[in-house]
Parts: C-alpha cells; structure tokens; sequence
C-alpha cells in the first residue's frame, strides 16, 4: 500500500515536472520557431532576389542570364565585390541560395539561423547557454518584434537575411570566446580552436559596414582594458582579430570616397545622433532606468559586458556618420547590441526581485504591447504575400497564353515594418526605361519569368486584398471556384 502510494507521488512530481518543462520551454520555443518559419514560407522571392539569381556583371546593367553554375556564383560575387560594395560572404551566400530558384531550402536554413541567432543574443546578454530557458527565448523574440525598425527586411527577406541575420549571426559567434574571457580571465580554447578564429575573425570582418564598425570599437576598447588591467592576452584574440582586421580591410576596401569631408562629417554627427535618440528612445530609456537603478538604488556595479555591448552599439551608429543616415534596416546590429545590453541589465536586476508576481507584471505588461504589434504586422505579411501570388499568378497565365510584354500593376504598398516588403511607395516594377532602377529591377524580373519585357501600371485599387478574399469565400461554393480564382479575384480588384 505504502509503495503504491509513493509509486503515486512520484509519478505525480515527475509529471508536474514535465508539464512544467513542456509549458515553460517547450512551448516558448516550438511557438516562436514555428511562428518564424511559416512568416518566412509566406514571404515571397522580392525585390534584389531577383537580380542576385541572375549573372551579376554590375548592378545597373541588364541582367539577361540566370546563374546556372558554380563559376556563375563565383564570378558573380567577384563582380558584385568590385562593382558595388564588399559584403562578400552575404553576396556569396545570397547567389547560392538563389541558384536553386526556390526559396524552400531558404526558408528551412532561415529558420535554423534566427534559432541560432536567438540562442547567441541570449547567451551574450547572460553569458551561458543554460541560461538561455524557453522564458527568455521567447522574450528575445519579442523584444526583436518591438524594437528593431525593419524586423521583416533583415529577418525575413532572403536578400536582407543574408546581409543582416546571417552576417550578425557570424559576428556573435566569433565575440563568444571575448565574452568567455569577460567572466574568466583563465579561458583558453583549445589551441586548433585558436588559429581558426582567424577564420570566423575574416568572416566577422566583412560582414556589414556598420555591424562591423561597432565590433571593431568593441576590440579596441577590450585591449585597451586587457592593456589596463595588465592581463594576458590569449592566441585566440590575436588570431581573431588579426583576421578580423583583415576582413574589415577588404570590407571597405571596396568602397570608394567614404570620407564625405570634415564639415560634412561633423554635420552628420548631429544629424546621426539626433535619429539614432530619437528612433531607440524607448529602449534607451530603459537601459538608463535599470543603470540608474541598479547603481543609486540597488547600490552595486554594472558588469563590463553591458559596458561593452552598448560601446559596440554606438560604435556602429559612428559608422553611419560617414553617410549621415540611421534607421531602417542599417541600425540592424545597433538595436541588436542595445537588445543585448538592456536583457543583460534585467539580467543583473533580476536577481534583486525577491517576489516572482513582480516579473510575471512586467512579462504581462510587455506583452499587451506585443500581441497587437503582432497582430496587425502579422495581417500586412500576409496580405504582402496574398497581392504578389495574385500578380504572379497574372504573368504566369498571360505568359502561358503566349503574351510575353507584359504590363502588371505595381506597387505593393505594405504599411508595417515587420512585413520583408514593407516601403512606403513599393514599386519593385518600374515604369521609365530610363530609370537605372528599371534596367537593374525590370530585367532581372524579364529574365526570372522567361518573358520579353515588364513595364508597371498603376492599380485600380477597387478593393484590398483582404476584402477580396472575403468576396472569394461568398462566391467559392455558388460557382465552385479553386484557389487561382481567388488569386484571379484579388488581381482584377487590386
């Protein structure tokens, strides 16, 4: 009786256990990376993708031929580096996955990166992966929705993947060993392991301008501390800075005049300033409310890698002061070093939060401000997709019945940000042969399709997509209509 009854507790304990487990990691991980995935299934192939499936020879020539082998990628890189700027490992990454002419496997190794990334920015902000529970998986996930300014351009779009998410995604992996450093002095890596951070240092290196300009602050800073504190430094830092330095040579080395002068600089240094406060102001606030906390209130020290990261973050919005502009998808990297900063800071004040209620409250509170974002970010996604299937579907049709000059309605107006073709005008179909934008764009769409030429027309804007879908619902059943009606529907309202 005895036995049954602890067998009982037992088995109680140990599901409570699981239960718990599946609710509080589980769950949060399943749900974001299904969430992520199926918005990246829905985003369709836009904008540059098209250009970088065909043979780059420089950008605003015609690009008459798709990329048919592995010499095309590699030409097509070279060129791409020599004609238009040094991203190189984005540029390679990006006429690879456009080779296969499907975004499938995209989607699928997309998912797998965001994972990754996640998985990094967590581990930086607290400094282990064990650390990293479902609860703040999740709440990475949220905090990427509310502050960075172009989520679906640099997350979702294959082109801005592969320039923001996957080139970030390198940069965090090689400061690993630099924050192991930062919590023990003693780390060493394995010697191999050292001597090939030369590597991911080359790759961290030219990366993105800006992304990269803030990890290069970030270095001189770290020896200038190393230097300070007389601590020794390892062979990985060597080695991966030396190969960082490397790749941030070729980096730049592909642009030419960045230096725009000296009173233009120092206009740009408070044009600059002034967006970078104004566009993070939120989540600057709140990193000078838990520092302000945590150093009068709490009395205690900030630890140094909240120091670091947030010197990262404003050394890659100095990089933008050579071209005087911030925001958009190019404060990609500052708000993922703000983002870091500011979880490392609740981080360090979570431990001074003796009640649980106090956090499940600030959980409740973020959250209110998220599902809404969510909800209507999720609905312009989703009509983004529905109204370029509807024109695709128009040129596939019209190509089919032998009409290859073509005039298709442009442009795809989508109003938030976190949809990849968010823009304020959107005409990823242009009208003026003239336009150098229309000799890269058009033939690049001409030569993806199989047709003669692509000209744009204004919509007739009767209904949206969303209310002609509703219109399609009414009639599916009366006249037993598939799902290219539907498409058909929303082409002939739109």
């Amino acid at each position: 009786m005895r036995s049954k009854m602890l067998n009982n507790t037992i088995s109680k304990i140990i599901n409570s256990k699981t239960c718990a487990f599946i609710f509080l990691s589980v769950l949060p991980v399943s749900i974001s990376i299904f969430v992520f995935y199926v918005l990246n299934l829905i985003t369709p192939v836009w904008w540059d993708d098209f250009i970088m499936a065909c043979v780059f020879t420089e950008w605003h020539a015609p690009h008459t031929t798709l990329l048919s082998s592995f010499s095309d990628i590699i030409s097509s890189t070279y060129n791409m580096y020599d004609k238009w700027h040094g991203r190189i490992v984005a540029n390679f990454l990006n006429f690879i996955f456009m080779y296969f002419k499907d975004k499938t496997i995209f989607n699928i190794c997309n998912t797998i990166v965001y994972c990754i990334f996640i998985l990094l920015i967590g581990y930086h902000a607290v400094g282990s992966f064990k650390k990293v529970s479902g609860y703040l998986f999740l709440f990475i996930n949220v905090f990427l929705w509310l502050f960075l300014s172009a989520w679906g351009q640099t997350l979702l779009w294959l082109t801005g993947s592969f320039n923001y998410l996957w080139t970030s995604t390198i940069i965090l992996i090689f400061l690993i060993p630099f924050r192991k450093k930062a919590d023990n002095k003693l780390y060493k890596p394995h010697v191999i392991v050292s001597l090939l951070w030369i590597i991911i240092g080359s790759l961290a290196g030219c990366s993105m301008e800006n992304s990269a300009s803030g990890v290069l602050i970030l270095l001189l800073a770290y020896f200038i501390y190393v230097k300070y504190k007389k601590e020794k430094i390892a062979l990985f830092e060597i080695t991966g800075s030396i190969g960082f330095l490397i790749g941030f040579i070729i980096l730049i080395n592909a642009r030419n005049n960045i230096f725009p002068g000296f009173l233009v600089l120092f206009k740009n240094v408070f044009i600059v300033g002034f967006k970078f406060i104004m566009n993070e102001a939120f989540i600057l606030g709140a990193i000078i409310i838990l520092v302000i906390n945590l150093i009068i209130i709490k009395k205690t020290y900030i630890q140094k890698v909240s120091y670091s990261y947030f010197i990262a973050a404003l050394g890659s919005v100095a990089a933008m002061v050579m071209v005087g502009e911030y925001g958009g998808r190019s404060a990609f990297m500052t708000q993922i070093l703000l983002i870091i900063t500011l979880i490392s800071l609740m981080d360090q004040y979570r431990r001074y939060i003796l009640e649980k209620k106090y956090i499940i409250m600030a959980s409740i509170l973020i959250l209110l401000g998220f599902f809404p974002s969510f909800y209507s970010g999720c609905r312009e996604i989703v009509y983004g997709f529905l109204v370029n299937k509807a024109r695709e579907y128009y040129i596939i049709n019209e190509k089919n019945n032998g009409n290859l000059d073509l005039y298709v309605k442009s442009p795809i107006i989508v109003k938030d940000s976190h949809s990849a073709m968010y823009s304020s005008e959107g005409f990823d179909v242009l009208d003026d042969p003239s336009d150098k934008q229309y000799i890269a764009h058009n033939s690049a769409k001409v030569t993806w399709y199989g047709i003669n030429s692509f000209n744009s027309i204004p919509p007739s804007r009767k209904k949206n997509a969303l209310a002609s879908v509703k219109e399609f619902n009414k009639l599916r059943k009366k006249e037993g209509l598939g799902i290219n009606d539907m498409y058909r529907i929303i082409y002939e309202n739109w």
